[in-house]
């Protein structure tokens, strides 16, 4: 009698488990992989997270292969709408706005930069789920202290810019953090003054860049040319402008 009860308990936790399977599924789209597509990319393309698409497809960890389908959020956790350009907006800014990635709006509206000017449209299919661009702004200001303390603080705005700029430019991570520790990305990070304190002028200048100020006039590169030791890649990158010892390049 007991060994019933076991085993009629047992088929009652499973009963529930496929229901609640099915349950998830039966709310969830479906997206077929394409050649080059990474869970970043899609996640990016559809305004939802990696770990969204993680929690929907348990078993495909990280690896994905052109052709096969997977679940993605249903239509119903997202919507799609147009935003007019304010004066002062930045694609980064209305992605946060509308709770959707910088990719996903460039994709859907075709743009090569992430330029944008006032009174133009765009599309955008904004998400309900728990997905929101978050900054650092210790991190950041830590990064503009170690890198540019001693400039002119225009300059450390523009540090910033540049650091933001790279995390909505869809060939990098898409967070502060990834961006910021990207294996030889800044020179901090790897001698370890990252970790020292930020000032007070450093941390001004990271918000004012998370505020949209952008004095690197959209570069996603910085260096100082009298640091560099013969011929170096970064020279092949197009001058924007110069600001005190640093060059910002795109």
């Amino acid at each position: 009698m007991r060994q019933k009860n076991k085993i009629s308990l047992k088929k009652s936790f499973l009963i529930v488990a496929i229901s609640l399977m099915v349950s998830v599924l039966a709310s969830a789209g479906s997206y077929t992989v394409r050649s080059g597509d990474t869970l970043w990319i899609i996640a990016s393309r559809l305004g939802t997270s990696v770990a969204t698409l993680q929690r929907l497809n348990p078993s495909i960890g990280t690896m994905i292969y052109p052709g096969q389908t997977i679940n993605t959020p249903s239509s119903g956790s997202s919507s799609s709408s147009t935003v007019t350009v304010q004066r002062g907006d930045t694609l980064w800014k209305i992605a946060t706005r509308y709770n959707t990635t910088v990719s996903s709006i460039r994709s859907l509206n075709g743009l090569s930069s992430d330029v944008i000017y006032p009174g133009q449209t765009l599309k955008i299919i904004s998400s309900s789920g728990n997905y929101k661009p978050s900054i650092d702004t210790d991190l950041l200001a830590r990064l503009v202290h170690a890198e540019a303390q001693g400039e002119p603080y225009e300059g450390q705005v523009a540090v910033a810019a540049v650091v933001l700029n790279r995390v909505n430019d869809s060939r990098y991570p898409n967070t502060l953090e990834g961006v910021v520790y990207e294996k030889y990305a800044f020179e901090p990070v790897s001698n370890g003054t990252i970790y020292n304190p930020a000032s007070s002028t450093a941390f001004k200048a990271a918000q004012d860049a998370i505020n949209g100020w952008d004095p690197s006039y959209n570069s996603i590169f910085f260096y100082n040319p009298d640091k560099l030791t013969g011929w170096n890649w970064i020279q092949t990158r197009p001058i924007v402008r110069r600001i005190g010892n640093h060059v910002f390049a795109r």
